[in-house]
């Protein structure tokens, strides 16, 4: 299969962090391909790898990104007590990584930029509805975490936003 795409695609597309880390090496290399923005053949192995075959093209950045935390939430959930929990350390980091996929050095056109001003206002008000959960202290090894309940950080998720 014959995949030609430009840096600015694979950047709406929500992959660029992604695709700078494990097929380009470096974000001086990256910001270079994005601002030339030249069309190129990415090879199959590049586009499974950087989760190419499997994305729907969208600029609902707000959909995108609770994508993104439900998965994350399925992943790195801890089961205890009969409930689902993860670390508050973790969700706040994997919430923080998601804007390397939308580098400064890229300039959007006007739609993109709207909708990362929808998906900054959406990603604050979770940030705020978070620092209301109860914080639960678990000890694993001998070391006191504080963690979210998942469920809990999963319903402030609006899902079908449009």
């Amino acid at each position: 299969m014959k995949i030609f795409i430009t840096p600015e695609d694979i950047l709406k597309r929500c992959l660029w962090d992604s695709y700078v880390y494990y097929i380009v090496g470096s974000d001086k290399e990256g910001e270079k391909l994005l601002k030339e923005n030249k069309e190129f053949e990415l090879s199959e192995r590049d586009a499974i790898v950087i989760g190419l075959l499997k994305v729907i093209e969208t600029d609902n950045l707000v959909h995108r990104f609770n994508d993104y935390i439900t998965h994350f939430l399925t992943v790195r959930s801890l089961k205890e007590k009969e409930n689902l929990w993860i670390r508050k350390k973790a969700i706040e980091t994997a919430i923080d990584k998601y804007y390397e996929k939308f580098p400064d050095y890229w300039k959007p056109t006007r739609d993109w930029e709207l909708a990362i001003s929808e998906m900054n206002d959406y990603i604050k008000k979770l940030r705020t509805n978070l620092e209301k959960l109860e914080i639960t202290k678990l000890t694993i090894q001998n070391v006191s975490y504080d963690f979210y309940n998942s469920n809990a950080v999963k319903k402030f998720l609006v899902i079908n936003t449009f």
